[in-house]
């Protein structure tokens, strides 16, 4: 059984995750979670799928989004993300704007693709998109690549560490991207939550307690507290210490906390369903919250 019912931080196949949104539904309610947070990175085209497997399994499903920044290195937002919850997936302004960071992601993995290609790798671009229901992620590329060049890596992370890390061989920017304040105005508009997310997990030097404030000018009313950052991203010991920083940071600049897995469904992660997350009491708060900032009546 899970640890917590409620995890608000999960990804599909609609972006990079293993499982469709289907199976995420299916495989929360049997851990026995009440609510779970579908928020793909760059994409909604999971939430229509998600919502109506909820319906089906009485399963509470808040509809999100992750956005991935535009670097601003003058305001601490290096590659920072945003999540939107509590989203209307039909706003117009939401489903324009999708449709353009989502063209933006296609151009950067074709780009991608193509680069590995130039290094003499078997990767077809086809067969990569046919392995997500949105638009796929680095780890489909990885995926591929592993499987269709035996022998040339041991593992989806040596692939990372040599070729689609940030750093790596064949990184490639990002072709469209919202900065921090049009992501904020943007799910506000359509009737969302923007909350920053795991402040502690950001490997690019940013100082997390100085982003959370500078994010709160530019206009965020949430900030991801009650994440499991000992999955590869700290200590279990630097969990606990940035989970209560965090925390008394969001009390001090009245935010929301929000707490979720950042679950992919990948066996390395070590993190499942429910394993972080929120108490339904915590929950009720954070949608009272919500109510109360977009004005809806309580």
């Amino acid at each position: 059984m899970p640890l917590y019912p409620v995890d608000l931080h999960t990804h599909t196949t609609a972006s990079d995750g293993v499982y469709t949104p289907t199976q995420v539904i299916k495989r929360a309610s049997q851990r026995g979670l009440r609510v779970v947070g579908i928020a793909d990175h760059d994409t909604i085209d999971g939430l229509a799928e998600a919502l109506a497997a909820g319906q089906q399994l009485d399963m509470e499903v808040v509809p999100g989004v992750e956005f991935s920044l535009r670097h601003q290195h003058d305001k601490q937002f290096v590659g920072l993300h945003l999540l939107g919850y509590f989203i209307d997936p039909a706003a117009p302004a939401l489903v324009k704007i999708m449709a353009q960071v989502r063209q933006g992601r296609i151009d950067q993995k074709i780009k991608q693709i193509e680069k590995l290609q130039s290094f003499g790798f078997d990767v077809p671009v086809d067969e990569v998109f046919a392995r997500a229901t949105g638009v796929p992620g680095r780890p489909h590329i990885a995926t591929v690549l592993l499987e269709r060049n035996p022998g040339r890596f041991d593992s989806i992370k040596q692939i990372f560490d040599e070729y689609l890390g940030t750093h790596a061989q064949a990184h490639v920017g990002r072709q469209f991207a919202l900065t921090l304040s049009e992501a904020t105005a943007i799910i506000k508009e359509a009737g969302g939550l923007p909350v920053l997310a795991h402040p502690g997990a950001y490997d690019t030097g940013i100082d997390p307690i100085v982003a959370v404030r500078n994010a709160k000018v530019e206009g965020i009313e949430g900030v991801e507290v009650f994440y499991p950052y000992d999955t590869g991203h700290r200590s279990s010991g630097e969990q606990i210490e940035w989970v209560s920083r965090i925390e008394a940071l969001a009390a001090e600049l009245d935010l929301l906390p929000t707490g979720g897995t950042d679950f992919h469904g990948r066996p390395h992660e070590g993190v499942d369903l429910g394993d972080m997350g929120l108490t339904e009491a915590q929950f009720v708060a954070l949608k009272q919250g919500w109510q109360r900032l977009r004005g809806h009546p309580l």
